[in-house]
């Protein structure tokens, strides 16, 4: 709606009215700006935008000193970092640079008690060396114990204090005992005699029902699985029980008519029928170590040369099942050891030559106290996988998966170093190998309906392997080498003559040697341990349960050590003396009936043995025995579960 002429007159009167007022404000306003800016610049006043405080904190000179700042001194005794949660993933562990016989100088040194020094020409840098040591612990601990229904179960307790008890009696059976973990043991004469000790007389268990086979010394070279010599080591892939194994499915072109939805080729899961699996189960302990740190052609020795090699295998298994004819499972157990040695040029004197009537140049690293290349690894697997199902099954297709877990610890070392003409040694030079390797498996099953799936059937290997490139030859010591021996880093000449004047090595044109003051100790420690317990109480009903197919075997264990030692051929010549041994043993002791009732077998050796050794008392003894199978089964005399429980 439009205003008359009067009221918009008004209006427009008012806005300018407004307008005039609004500037003259403002123009007040700026001139009081401008006029305090201008009093500043003049009188040197302070910024008038900013805020001033006034506030009496005067203090007496004197009484109030600032406080002196000074670090606290640290505790003397730290606290470990707590234990990560969860498991540990595969662990892949490199140490020094590219391997070879060309000098380098690395960026980090390894070691503290190490100087390299140069004797003759400054152009040629030392090869800086120093000390390789590992520690490694991996443990997976799985209590996978399902309970579906109820029923005249197994007390679960007693079942995993059954399997303690048995893994007890495997640790037991070892030639030796467990290797030490303290690394100055090694460096103990005294530990390494009673070592040499335990290798020359090895235990020789007198329990009924173990077998066992020692070999020592050059008997123990080559393949050997479960006692017999052979051309290879069995494939651990090959061995796997059917459930584990990969089908190599042929490719169709003819194409699919149905909808996409109805594909279930890629579901693993999806099956026409019905299946239980309570076992299935897959346990691998795996190391890898790859050493290449140290060698040379000529290695003298100030002290002993001791060289100990042990691989000890352990296998203790039970497989008794109850049940309808043709519901027994077999376990497959092979301890397998290869132990080899293989010559090792020394590739790179061939370019090694000195021009006619000329010295070599001496390059010296110079190790002031002791050189260790040690890996010290520990694997552990404690896995009980204990279930019990009571169920009706009436549908036309199901999948009960109780088992089926999947457990491993990995451990990869590559350790690369250098390549000497010589390695003089004051001290003393230790060699030790050990693989201890224990796997413990309890497979007592019970069955009530359903059928063995095909293939149902355990392994249990324990697989070594020690290879070593470069072959040893041991010589006295002789006057060249003793007399250079106990000079020091000061005596760097009269090193220098002691070496250029040897004859063994007039015609090179450069000499690298390694001087170490004191020992040089390479120790491998590997302890394996593998302890699974699948002892299923399976009762299914029902008419569809029949045709069911139950797999409460399966499981896979492994424990596998691998040791590559690199080097090339050397002549050994130490002043006290050189001592070496090797000793193989592998124990079994397996509990599995030749006649399909397994009622009517049962070790009672392991029975002795578990009684032996149980902490249960009579009355959990008795009651075990009434819970072992279901109430139809409940008189069966079984002498070996009796005593397990």
């Amino acid at each position: 709606m439009s205003l008359d002429s009067i009221s918009e007159t008004i209006a427009h009167f008012v806005g300018t009215f407004e307008i005039t007022i609004e500037q003259t404000r403002l123009r007040d306003q700026y001139e009081e700006f401008t006029a305090l800016r201008r009093k500043v610049e003049l009188d040197e006043l302070d910024d008038p935008i900013s805020i001033q405080i006034a506030a009496e904190l005067d203090l007496p000179p004197g009484e109030y000193d600032p406080l002196p700042y000074k670090l606290l001194p640290p505790p003397a005794d730290l606290p470990l970092p707590p234990v990560p949660d969860g498991p540990l993933e595969l662990s892949e562990i490199y140490v020094g640079p590219s391997f070879g016989p060309d000098p380098y100088i690395p960026d980090v040194q390894l070691g503290t008690e190490q100087t390299a020094v140069l004797i003759l020409d400054p152009q040629v840098p030392p090869l800086i060396i120093g000390s390789a040591v590992t520690y490694t612990f991996q443990a997976i601990v799985l209590n996978d114990n399902d309970v579906i229904g109820h029923g005249d179960f197994r007390d679960i307790e007693i079942q995993i204090a059954q399997g303690e008890q048995m893994l007890d009696v495997a640790l037991s059976l070892h030639a030796i005992a467990t290797p030490s973990l303290n690394i100055e043991d090694y460096k103990s004469l005294e530990y390494l005699e009673s070592l040499a000790e335990q290798m020359q007389s090895p235990m020789i268990s007198q329990i009924e029902g173990v077998t066992i086979h020692q070999f020592h010394g050059e008997d123990a070279l080559g393949v050997i699985v479960n006692g017999e010599v052979f051309e290879e080591i069995p494939d651990w892939d090959d061995l796997l029980p059917a459930h584990h194994q990969t089908e190599d499915e042929e490719e169709d072109d003819t194409p699919d008519m149905t909808p996409d939805e109805w594909d279930r080729s890629d579901d693993d899961e999806f099956g026409e029928g019905n299946t239980v699996i309570a076992g299935g189960n897959l346990a691998i302990n795996e190391v890898n170590i790859t050493v290449a740190w140290v060698d040379a052609p000529v290695i003298a020795v100030g002290g002993k040369s001791v060289s100990l090699t042990v691989v000890s295998q352990v296998a203790v298994v039970s497989d008794i099942d109850q049940g309808e004819p043709g519901v027994q499972s077999d376990t497959n157990v092979v301890q397998a050891s290869f132990i080899g040695t293989e010559a090792g040029e020394e590739w790179w004197q061939d370019d090694n030559e000195a021009e006619p009537g000329e010295e070599p140049i001496v390059s010296v690293t110079w190790i002031q106290g002791d050189l260790w290349v040690t890996n010290f690894i520990k694997q552990v697997i404690d896995a009980t996988d204990i279930d019990k199902i009571n169920t009706e099954i009436t549908a036309s297709t199901s999948l009960f998966t109780l088992g089926d877990n999947v457990l491993s610890n990995v451990t990869n070392i590559v350790q690369l170093g250098n390549f000497y003409d010589l390695i003089m040694i004051g001290g003393n030079m230790v060699s030790v190998d050990m693989l201890h390797q224990t796997i413990a498996l309890l497979d007592d099953d019970v069955y009530g309906g359903g059928k063995p799936a095909e293939g149902d059937d355990n392994l249990v290997m324990n697989q070594a392997s020690l290879t070593t490139t470069g072959e040893d030859t041991v010589e006295e010591l002789d006057m060249a080498h003793a007399e250079a021996m106990p000079l020091q880093q000061i005596d760097r000449e009269a090193f220098e003559d002691a070496l250029t004047s040897n004859p063994d090595y007039a015609g090179m044109e450069l000499l690298r040697v390694l001087k170490i003051d004191g020992d040089l100790l390479q120790v491998n420690s590997v302890e394996q341990v593998t302890l699974l317990q699948d002892q299923d109480d399976i009762s299914l009903e029902a008419a569809a349960a029949v045709d069911a197919a139950v797999n409460g075997a399966g499981n896979a264990l492994l424990n596998a050590a691998n040791i590559t030692k690199t080097g090339v051929d050397s002549t050994i010549m130490a002043a006290g003396g050189e001592y070496s041994d090797l000793l193989l043993h592998q124990a079994a002791l397996i509990d599995i009936p030749e006649v399909p009732d397994a009622s009517e077998l049962a070790n009672e050796a392991i029975a002795i043995i578990m009684e032996e050794t149980a902490g249960i008392g009579e009355n959990a003894i008795a009651q075990a025995q009434s819970n072992l199978t279901p109430s139809e089964n409940a008189s069966t005399d079984d002498a070996m579960q009796t005593m397990l429980a």
